[in-house]
């Protein structure tokens, strides 16, 4: 369980990133977290999209996707609990 930004960008640093050249001059970056994955695509040239801005979009997209969203449940079940609003 997730409990904090600071652990998914850690996971999104460490994940496994993989470029790779697909047909019809498709670009693609991977990345990993231990929860989620995501997978990024572009056909535009590297000098508008450069390889580390496919690959920080792909980063971004599997830390967003590893964050636990209202309604989401544990991994045996249960509900989550939101997080509590900070004191003021």
């Amino acid at each position: 369980m997730m409990k904090s930004p600071v652990l998914t960008t850690v996971f999104a640093a460490a994940a496994a990133l993989a470029l790779s050249a697909c047909g019809d001059n498709e670009r693609t970056a991977e990345a990993d977290t231990s929860v989620a994955e995501a997978e990024v695509s572009t056909r535009m040239p590297e000098a508008a999209v450069s390889d580390a801005q496919l690959e920080a979009a792909a980063n971004r997209a599997a830390a967003d996707a590893s964050q636990p969203r209202n309604g989401a449940l544990t991994p045996d079940g249960q509900p989550q609990n939101p997080p509590a609003a900070p004191a003021q």
